[in-house]
């Protein structure tokens, strides 16, 4: 009995293990929300900024009807964007919103307290009309945590661009790049003396939605006759700042031989 009992103490024991793995699908803990770019703005600034593709800097269904993939749904955003700015040229935002509020508002106060009154007039039983609704509201009204979260993420990384972009034009970290800025900065300054802010507004949804499709359709003649205008400028500013050279050159030498300017010694240690 004894050297069985040794024996069987040779014997492996398969115990269930206390660290053994468990299978992903019977994990109760529900899988955290994905983390944007913009979660840490480090990674958003070293992961955008360098991208010359400005169409990853939008949101697939923004991209969608710049582009317009899908017309019908591109022309209602446009006419809505341009009725709504032609509105605001006649119609105070603030009065219009509160009035729609005040519209709807005693609306629903007349037929809610109305339904009521003619209920109790002719004995029939019931709750208030339009309680389904608003018991109902958590699933049309409330906003979702993780789809707030993604719409919060897309704006911050476009504000990070754009003032990242801000910074190097203003603190000009590129002469070029700033040089174009005060251009177009000029541009607009320029053109709102001869159009109304709204007209202009509108000018420029317009082009917001034509100028992208109109780049893609026409890409390799659009991008030959940029680059001609790009050596033509260049030219032209080699040009002008051989010139300007030139013209400091003799004012130096004039200056020089009036003895105005002189050449400070080199001290040398």
């Amino acid at each position: 009995m004894d050297q069985d009992s040794a024996s069987l103490g040779y014997l492996e024991v398969n115990h269930p293990s206390e660290h053994a793995s468990v299978p992903a699908s019977a994990d109760p803990t529900p899988a955290p929300r994905e983390r944007s770019s913009s979660d840490s703005p480090k990674a958003s600034l070293e992961g955008k900024i360098g991208v010359t593709d400005h169409s990853a800097y939008m949101s697939p269904k923004l991209r969608s009807v710049l582009l317009w993939e899908r017309p019908v749904i591109s022309a209602a955003h446009l006419a809505g964007s341009l009725t709504l700015v032609f509105l605001c040229r006649w119609v105070s935002l603030l009065n219009l919103v509160s009035g729609l509020f005040v519209l709807g508002i005693s609306g629903s106060f007349i037929y809610v307290n109305g339904l009521l009154a003619f209920n109790r007039v002719t004995n029939k039983s019931g709750g208030r009309p339009l309680e389904k609704y608003y018991s109902r509201s958590a699933e049309f009204v409330h906003v979702d945590t993780d789809t707030l979260h993604r719409r919060v993420d897309y704006v911050t990384d476009g504000l990070n661009v754009v003032l990242t972009e801000l910074a190097k034009v203003v603190l000009i970290e590129n002469n070029k790049r700033s040089l174009k800025y005060i251009g177009i900065f000029y541009a607009v300054w320029t053109l709102r003396t001869w159009f109304a802010t709204t007209t202009l507004l509108a000018m420029i949804l317009v082009s917001l939605f034509a100028v992208p499709r109109l780049y893609i359709d026409n890409q390799t003649l659009i991008d030959a006759q940029v680059a001609k205008a790009n050596g033509l400028v260049q030219e032209h500013v080699e040009k002008g700042r051989q010139m300007a050279q030139e013209q400091w050159n003799k004012v130096e030498g004039f200056a020089k031989s009036k003895g105005l300017l002189k050449k400070s010694e080199i001290k040398t240690e």
